[in-house]
């Protein structure tokens, strides 16, 4: 029981890190949310408004497996953007600690230790309205440390994991990416985006050059969405997700959510709340 606990637990999370950073009504951009109010979604963070200048987030789900915390802090405009600075930290130890096994449900060799490990993540945001859409622009970089000896075979080679895991081998990487929102009619809008992380060197040979040393092994995100608010308090998200990316056995492509045991592509569906602490 205690084992099927686990590996169920894996699989939300897996599943809500394909869901994640679907956005909230503004998490993408570079807007804090208003002094006191909450936004939260069914695999999003929950995000709360400190001030007007000043908001955190984190995603309560995986907190106890994966403990996370991020602050985002609005800045003086620039050349008419509106400027914010995100800053991410996150513990995966304990998940990796929970899938290191043998047999169903485990993805990591249970001989192989896996040490304490933090991730950091910083991004430079940048918004505004333009040809009658909403933009925002980003980009930053990411480490990973490691308090101990890391195996090589400390990783999971899944979309969307394997990168954000690799970090830790490579001790750096960075990121970039665009976010496209306009309103189609009435309380339908939709988005799309395009986020590009490279990990320099990562897999890479001495004799390697140029473009694919610079590369390393990188990663390409990009999702579209249709959003329905029906109020300031609730909407609901569908679309996809599609991930390309640089694994250790070649490059693959996938669309998300993917229901792996039957083989097919499913739409994503997402319901999010928000309100206000009075």
């Amino acid at each position: 029981m205690e084992e099927m606990k686990k590996k169920a637990t894996f699989i939300f999370l897996l599943f809500s890190i394909s869901l994640g950073n679907v956005q909230n009504w503004k998490s993408h951009s570079a807007f804090v949310l208003p002094n006191k109010r909450y936004e939260v979604g069914l695999f999003q963070s929950f995000r709360y408004g400190y001030s007007e200048s000043l908001e955190y987030s984190t995603y309560p789900l995986w907190f106890f497996v994966m403990p996370n915390l991020a602050l985002k802090k609005s800045h003086d405009k620039i050349f008419g953007y509106n400027i914010a600075s995100k800053w991410s930290l996150y513990y995966p130890s304990p998940i990796l600690n929970m899938v290191s096994k043998k047999g169903i449900g485990g993805f990591i060799d249970p001989t192989l230790k896996v040490p304490p490990m933090l991730g950091f993540s910083l991004s430079l945001i940048m918004s505004r309205p333009m040809l009658g859409m909403n933009i925002s622009l980003n980009t930053g970089v990411d480490a990973g440390i490691s308090f101990g000896d890391l195996d090589h075979r400390v990783n999971i080679e899944l979309p969307l994991l394997y990168h954000r895991l690799s970090v830790f081998h490579n001790n750096y990487g960075f990121h970039t990416g665009f976010d496209l929102e306009k309103n189609i009619i009435g309380k339908i809008s939709a988005l799309v985006d395009l986020d590009f992380s490279i990990l320099p060197g990562l897999g890479t040979r001495e004799s390697d050059l140029g473009l694919s040393k610079l590369l390393g092994k990188y990663s390409l995100e990009h999702k579209a969405l249709l959003i329905f608010t029906r109020s300031e308090t609730f909407r609901i998200l569908t679309g996809y997700k599609f991930v390309h990316g640089e694994y250790p056995f070649g490059a693959e492509s996938r669309i998300l959510p993917f229901l792996f045991l039957a083989d097919i592509w499913v739409p994503m569906i997402e319901f999010q709340w928000g309100g206000s602490f009075k």
